[in-house]
């Protein structure tokens, strides 16, 4: 087998027969069946042949996405071969072990710098992390040393996108998820700005603030989940999506934060801030939970939670840079 070979099992189901006999040969046991939500991936290691291969199921490439639970108990999922380390560099720098044919038409551990670049068609850019596509779902990731004398790890990993936000956050029969109606108000927002990567035609009908219609745009549009592919190329846009997504707080001039979680800004427009708080501090966690599943905003706090939006925004790009240690 050669990486070639490995490159061409990328994203294949662990289930697939193809895989069976990829762990016949390198002795790995028996594949998964499935991984669970907990395990969230499972890994296997050849330590003769220096290679460890992962298998996942939440995997942000839409030809892998959404997950697929054969049970149905959304908890057990199909997975795929997701990560392939070719190479790992070990304390003694151990050459790597396997034959010279495993190797050919493909970057070598044993590479120069000016190898890698000629690989890589890069010219010198001072990186020491290099990647270039192998396939239309796979990526080959390669680390070098400090002073790019060589090559310390190199790993073949399938392509995925930067969630921003989930399948969960547009689920609309999860108990986990206590306030339903603000992420569909985000993608109208979103939709409204003309922030989302769409077919034109699609912005030739408007989006109504009407629950129903808002969740079958997203699931038709944008598969339940906003990646960072899905927005426009906007570095400022992309970090306060990332910032609302978490429970975030942001400084202005003079010292001034504001907390700029999605869920604080849809509960402050429901005008529920202080009980939430209250519950919170002298309550249960069950009692915050009944509240924000109780809240829900008519057609005029829905335009407020828009504007807030659109505030927020503003508020962010004047927010003073985090310092970063």
């Amino acid at each position: 087998m050669t990486v070639h070979d490995l490159i061409s099992l990328m994203g294949a189901k662990s289930t697939d027969p193809a895989i069976s006999q990829l762990f016949e040969t390198y002795g790995l046991g028996k594949p998964p069946k499935t991984v669970n939500a907990n395990q969230g991936s499972k890994g296997f290691k050849d330590k003769q042949q220096n290679l460890s291969f992962t298998f996942k199921f939440d995997i942000t490439n839409d030809r892998f996405y959404p997950p697929v639970s054969p049970k149905k108990d959304d908890y057990n999922f199909e997975s795929h071969l997701s990560s392939v380390v070719l190479y790992s560099e070990d304390r003694k720098k151990t050459p790597d072990p396997k034959p010279a044919v495993f190797w050919e038409g493909f970057i070598h551990p044993l590479a120069t710098y000016e190898d890698c670049l000629a690989f890589f068609s890069l010219e010198k850019n001072g990186k020491n992390i290099l990647r270039k596509p192998v396939s239309d779902v796979a990526e080959v990731v390669l680390w070098l040393s400090q002073d790019k004398s060589r090559i310390t790890d190199m790993e073949l990993r399938l392509k995925e996108d930067r969630e921003i936000f989930s399948r969960y956050d547009f689920n609309q029969t999860s108990q986990l998820n206590t306030i339903k109606q603000a992420y569909p108000l985000l993608v109208k927002w979103l939709f409204d700005n003309r922030y989302l990567v769409l077919p034109e035609d699609v912005y030739r009908e408007p989006l109504s603030v009407d629950h129903a219609a808002l969740v079958d745009f997203t699931g038709r549009y944008l598969k339940n989940h906003i990646w960072d592919t899905q927005v426009v190329d906007d570095p400022e846009l992309v970090s306060f999506l990332f910032k609302i997504a978490r429970s975030s707080t942001i400084t202005l001039p003079g010292d001034k934060k504001i907390n700029i979680y999605i869920k604080t800004l849809y509960i402050k427009v429901a005008g529920k801030a202080e009980q939430r708080q209250e519950l919170y501090d002298n309550g249960t966690m069950d009692d915050v939970d009944a509240l924000e599943r109780s809240l829900w905003l008519d057609e005029t706090q829905c335009k407020v939670f828009l504007q807030t939006l659109t505030d927020t925004f503003a508020l962010f790009k004047q927010r003073v840079p985090e310092e970063l240690f």
